[in-house]
């Protein structure tokens, strides 16, 4: 139990630093790929308890006050943790009689709490006794090559990102004769994957082929935010921004992409 704890939280730290969250199912399928069986999106939330009191018992108070770090364990629907994370946010605001209707506003507060915190290393560190490492499962695998030179991209990739260019009617019937380019340097110098350019609208088009894990997908969710972005301020037509991928997305990835009104295509 003790390493299922010490992975979930790192789970949890680096949401922290992403100023994210984690929903129960998709901590619960992190653990279970890495060959922790039995848990999952129902009990997951009792291992985030469980390691809370260890923090609890190797961190008190006197070393300094931390917020409650399992309230970044989230439900996929509410984006809220369940009840299971009251005791502690109880705790954190020393309130025991805590009003239910503000449990939503309470939530948003403690968790810029949580990512604002700096110390989480070190509170991992103390509570297992070892430095905190950085779990590969959140390592992107995917040679997508970032860099302008495109060395180290995979094949998989770029087949994926030439198949992309020339079809663009498979991705959408109105995009059939658009106009399209790949490898497009922005004025920011980020290089897109693929461009449609249509006669009142542009398509930034960001491609992760079967390679990508889930961090690589995640990645692409705010490549596409930062190309649009860019190429607004660059005055271009009406820019729309669209993920292809070659797999499903993570469940927790749908939610991000409807907040931030980011197009999804898998391919066939």
């Amino acid at each position: 139990m003790t390493n299922a704890m010490k992975y979930l939280m790192r789970l949890l730290i680096d949401a922290a630093k992403r100023r994210s969250s984690i929903t129960y199912g998709e901590a619960a399928r992190r653990l279970t790929e890495i060959g922790f069986n039995g848990i999952t999106a129902r009990n997951v939330g009792g291992l985030a308890g469980a390691l809370m009191f260890e923090i609890r018992k190797k961190w008190p108070e006197k070393k300094g006050k931390y917020p409650p770090l399992n309230i970044l364990l989230v439900q996929r629907r509410t984006r809220r943790p369940s009840g299971g994370a009251r005791e502690f946010v109880e705790d954190y605001l020393d309130d025991r009689d805590l009003d239910s209707t503000k449990w939503p506003e309470v939530c948003k507060k403690i968790m810029t709490d949580v990512h604002d915190f700096k110390n989480w290393d070190q509170v991992y560190h103390y509570t297992f006794d070892e430095p905190l490492p950085i779990p590969k499962s959140l390592e992107g695998k995917e040679k997508d090559g970032i860099r302008h030179d495109r060395k180290g991209e995979g094949e998989n990739h770029k087949n994926l990102r030439i198949w992309v260019r020339k079809n663009p009617g498979k991705i959408k019937k109105s995009y059939k004769d658009f106009i399209t380019d790949t490898e497009v340097v922005l004025d920011s110098a980020d290089r897109v994957d693929v461009v449609y350019y249509g006669r009142d609208v542009t398509v930034a088009i960001e491609v992760k082929s079967r390679d990508s894990n889930d961090e690589d997908l995640r990645r692409g969710v705010f490549q596409c935010i930062k190309y649009r972005a860019v190429m607004k301020a660059m005055d271009m037509p009406k820019v729309v921004a669209l993920l292809v991928t070659q797999t499903d997305l993570p469940g927790d990835l749908k939610p991000l992409l409807r907040r931030h009104k980011i197009q999804h295509f898998k391919t066939p």
